[in-house]
This record gives C-alpha cells, structure tokens and sequence, in this order.
C-alpha cells in the first residue's frame, strides 16, 4: 500500500456560503465551519443524506474527535475490491480495544444509481458479516462525481470504486491516502496508533504525550 498523500486539502467551491438542504433536511453547519471530512461527505450546498447498510442515517456529530478511514465499494465490484473490503473489516476486527472504540470505518457506495442501503446490506453481510464494524454508505449521483473530482478518478471507471483509502484525524483533517492493493494492514494500524495520540490534528500531541521523533 503506498502512500500517496499526506496533509492533503480538498478544494470547496463558494467555501464562505451556508449549506442549506432541501424542505425538512437536517441542518447543515455553514461551509466555512466545516472540516475537510465534513465537505468530503456532504459536499455541495444540498449535501445527500447518506445512510448505512441498515438504513441509519450519517450524522456528523458522530465523527466527531474520532479517527475515519474511508474506502469506496459498489455491490458488484471486482475481486481486488472484494479483497480490500475483507483486509478493512480484518483490520477493524483486529484493532486494540482503545483504539477500536476511536476508530470508525465508511465504505462509501460509488453506484448510486443501484446501491441503495437493502443492497448494500446484502453485500455487506455476504461478504463480511452481520458483525463488521464497516458501514457501507449509499450516495447519490452529485455526490458520487464531487467525489471523483476530489480523488482525480476518471467517471468513466466508475462504479468501480477507486482503489484508494484516505485516512482523516480527529480535527476532521484528511492525514493520509493510500493507493493500491493489496492493503498494508499492519502499516495502516502504526499510522492510526500515532494519530490517535494527536489530540488536535497532525503535529499537535494530546496533552501528556510525546511525539516518536522517528
């Protein structure tokens, strides 16, 4: 697994407008509040309401001072995205108690067009199981196209999802990418551990600890 980004920025249009969502939408904080996660879920100024493979809706407080590890599927992807699902749930499953309960695992749906929750859940369960700590979220076709924008990805390769696994800190800021297969587990669990140690982002240590100058 290489690394093919670290401190990375996605570029928001109209950062200083508010987002306002369709009648009877939840409330969005304004763009300019938001983080770099906030925007790379909910982009645009109607953002979708993203849910679970069990129909529970996304929130953002739910992010909140947690570490994220993003991934992207659809319910008919090739084996290597078959594969690195397994590695994903392998290395949640396997994850330190500490750390376990500050880590949370998206599997974002790049076939809007199929990949409604029902379906994801069946993907979901046949491939990983009931158990898995991944949520798998459906997504729309604006979202989708913001979302291989941000990435770079070519649309005409999708709905194969992008073989790629971004990495955001517990401010809300995008720490790390990763590109290829198969996935490097064991180098995906150091750079977790650290960041869990960086209370306000990368570089900055929570209090008591100190940084490994290595």
């Amino acid at each position: 697994m290489k690394i093919i980004a670290a401190g990375f920025c996605f570029a928001l249009a109209a950062a200083a407008l508010p987002l306002s969502g369709p009648a009877g939408a939840e409330p969005v904080p304004p763009l300019a509040a938001r983080s770099e996660l906030d925007a790379f879920l909910w982009p645009g100024t109607e953002p979708p309401r993203r849910l679970d493979q069990h129909g529970d809706r996304l929130r953002p407080e739910s992010l909140r001072d947690r570490l994220v590890v993003v991934s992207f599927v659809h319910a008919d992807c090739t084996i290597a995205c078959a594969v690195r699902v397994l590695d994903l749930d392998k290395l949640a499953q396997a994850l330190p108690a500490p750390l376990r309960e500050r880590v949370t695992f998206l599997s974002i749906g790049t076939d809007p067009a199929r990949d409604d929750p029902a379906r994801l859940r069946a993907f979901a369960e046949g491939l990983v199981g009931k158990t898995t700590r991944l949520r798998f979220l459906d997504s729309d076709a604006a979202s989708t196209a913001a979302l291989a924008a941000a990435l770079r990805y070519p649309p005409a390769a999708l709905p194969e999802p992008p073989p790629t696994i971004l990495v955001f800190d517990r401010t809300g800021r995008m720490a790390m990418a990763y590109g290829g297969d198969p996935l490097d587990g064991p180098r995906l669990l150091q750079d977790l551990t650290l960041l869990e140690t960086f209370e306000n982002g990368i570089g900055r240590p929570a209090r008591g600890e100190a940084r490994d100058p290595a």
